[in-house]
């Protein structure tokens, strides 16, 4: 006899259904998922690997990619290391000198010797759109006479901001 309120159901139909709602979960399905777009191809070269004296560094990137995917950049970013710190960073315009089309762009730039410090650097030139990112070391045998003025500079501009900052959050 069954208690009032209790459904009839036997336990055939209790194991059949076990049965269906394990298979859904072990048979495997076809799930759709987006795949980002490949990121776009950086090549940088410099005009020299060893820098001395009064030379300056020149800079060519070449962005390829389909544009459909990544619009081009009209610049791209470039910052120096040394020992894993950033020391300086620049802005590479575009190179309307040479023929570009949607898939290929050039950029160039030179870079003073007289801002670079002294030691083995390296040049990491990113692509501010896709985030793409090319990678050449430098080795600099002399110090630049304006490095000191130029870190300077790059020193203040991070004070201000830390103090724009902390008045912001105070007022």
């Amino acid at each position: 006899m069954k208690p009032y309120g209790m459904p009839g159901c036997s336990p055939g139909v209790r194991l059949l259904l076990l049965a269906a709602v394990s298979a859904l979960f072990v048979i495997p399905c076809s799930i759709s998922g987006a795949t980002p777009p490949l990121l776009p191809s950086l090549t940088l070269s410099l005009s020299n690997d060893t820098l001395s004296g009064n030379e300056d560094l020149d800079i060519f990137v070449v962005w390829s990619r389909d544009a459909s995917f990544y619009r081009p950049p009209g610049s791209v970013d470039v910052l120096v290391y040394r020992a894993g710190s950033p020391v300086a960073g620049y802005t590479i315009p575009e190179d309307v000198r040479t023929a570009a089309d949607d898939n290929t762009r050039h950029f160039r730039g030179a870079i003073a010797s007289a801002e670079l410090p002294e030691g083995r650097l390296l040049l990491v030139a990113t692509d501010p759109v896709s985030g793409a990112e090319a990678r050449a070391p430098i080795n600099v045998t002399e110090p630049g006479p304006d490095f000191s003025s130029t870190r300077l500079a790059g020193s203040l501009d991070t004070a201000f901001l830390l103090v724009a900052a902390v008045l912001l959050v105070v007022l």
